[in-house]
């Protein structure tokens, strides 16, 4: 295999170093939180856990599925007429009437933000024509974004026998939300005001998760009081029964680290000093690292067999890693891989090689190498690595010479029959002549015979 080192180099000392040295987080939190867990929302490192596989009910942490699925099938801008059945689900609501008119925009808004469990069932209609359909879509489309089993049973998350979800599977969907840009409006606005609809007046609905906004509630982080807002807080989604307990999914950014934290079965308070224990504990110990760059410029590759004897590559994904804070980047490397033997045809966005990215020399990702144009097959002289464009030049230039060559054989050849045309009529003449002199010689000859 060809291999061509890129980017970062470093010394077998520090290498040996790294490979030995173990960087364990300090200080990890205790929760009152039965289950937790805190993932790098970029790479999907778990960073800290919790019984993060035990199933337990998930409330209203169910609405960011019902919010992702919304955002996937239907337009914002699409207006749903609400049926008979839907302005009587419990718990936390808008109050949605039967026959109201509201955009898919308003209902997410009020589902992401005021936690309205009549929205989500609005919603949910709309998209699957009945809520066990769209229950059994929630659980499918879970499990495309990573969760291992979760059980689903409605769009919003009031109690029901067989609602389960692990904290696992709620950061796995937490992670996909925030990766959509109008899922991450939602979760991150503070107040909203949802305009007046052919039913109801404008109504006015301020998000439940205390870290977005609130600096006066006061709560307990490892035994110290403190408000509630957290610095850099993107979201995401409260949850609260009196089964399930206090839950939260929160998500903070800070200086080009995103983390989630989920925790379940806590308390209504201690939900929130759980979540920003974890996430001190997230960005003390640990931060996000670009090992490799999209775009990054690479060497043309060689080509058998193209109209062309190279095509251009590149990378159009960045990747990342999770590093200890006490880690220096010099303990990332990466290692470009490209395929021995590129036989045309090459498609645009076929893959040639791989980024190999190493820490401390073991081999923890890669990314793929991609063809950045289509090179077609070329032609005859192309298996011998003449490009088309060359070959078509020598086909040109064959084509002149072998007419000049043709054009003067002809010219040779038809020289030589006139030449033999020409000493035919001479030599015919020449006969003529002869024949002529000869009688002329005869007829003189008789008259001086017979001159009477």
């Amino acid at each position: 295999m060809k291999r061509i080192v890129y980017v970062l180099m470093f010394t077998w000392m520090m290498l040996a170093f790294f490979q030995t040295a173990a960087f364990a987080a300090e200080n990890p939190p205790e929760l009152i939180a039965e289950t937790a867990i805190l993932i790098d929302a970029t790479t999907g490192a778990i960073l800290y856990e919790k019984n993060k596989d035990a199933l337990m009910e998930p409330a209203s942490t169910t609405k960011m599925i019902t919010c992702l699925l919304a955002i996937e099938n239907l337009p914002l801008d699409k207006i749903v007429t609400v049926d008979a059945e839907t302005p009587f689900t419990e718990g936390s609501r808008i109050y949605l009437e039967e026959g109201e008119e509201i955009t898919v925009e308003e209902l997410l808004y009020a589902l992401m933000i005021e936690s309205a469990n009549d929205t989500a069932v609005a919603l949910a209609k709309e998209i699957s024509g009945s809520v066990e359909g769209f229950a059994d879509l929630m659980n499918e489309r879970a499990r495309e974004l990573g969760a291992k089993n979760p059980s689903f049973k409605n769009p919003n998350g009031l109690h029901l026998e067989g609602h389960f979800a692990s904290a696992y599977d709620l950061a796995m969907i937490a992670k996909a939300g925030m990766e959509n840009p109008v899922f991450r409006m939602f979760v991150s606005t503070y107040k909203h005001t949802i305009p007046e609809t052919n039913k109801k007046v404008e109504r006015y609905i301020y998000n439940t998760n205390r870290l977005i906004y609130d600096e006066v509630t006061k709560v307990s982080v490892k035994g110290v009081m403190r408000p509630a807002r957290y610095e850099g807080a993107t979201g995401i989604k409260t949850g609260y029964t009196s089964h399930a307990g206090g839950c939260l999914v929160s998500g903070a950014k800070r200086d080009g680290t995103e983390l989630i934290a989920v925790v379940l079965k806590s308390t209504d308070l201690n939900r929130y000093g759980d979540s920003i224990a974890l996430l001190d504990y997230g960005f003390e110990n640990y931060y996000t690292y670009k090992a490799v760059e999209s775009g990054l410029e690479l060497e043309d590759l060689e080509v058998t067999r193209g109209t062309v004897n190279h095509v251009s590559v590149e990378i159009k994904e960045d990747m990342y890693l999770t590093l200890p804070r006490e880690a220096s980047p010099e303990l990332v490397t990466t290692e470009a891989v490209m395929d021995e033997i590129i036989v045309a045809p090459v498609a645009k966005g076929q893959q040639v090689g791989k980024i190999e990215v190493y820490e401390g020399g073991s081999l923890v990702g890669e990314i793929p190498i991609l063809a950045a144009e289509d090179v077609p097959e070329g032609m005859f002289l192309s298996r011998f690595g003449v490009e088309d464009s060359v070959s078509a030049e020598v086909e040109k230039y064959v084509v002149i010479t072998a007419g000049t060559i043709v054009f003067f054989l002809l010219l040779f050849v038809s020289l030589r029959i006139r030449q033999k045309l020409r000493r035919k009529a001479l030599r015919e003449k020449r006969a003529r002549e002869i024949a002529e002199d000869r009688a002329r010689k005869l007829k003189e000859l008789e008259q001086r015979r017979w001159p009477y």
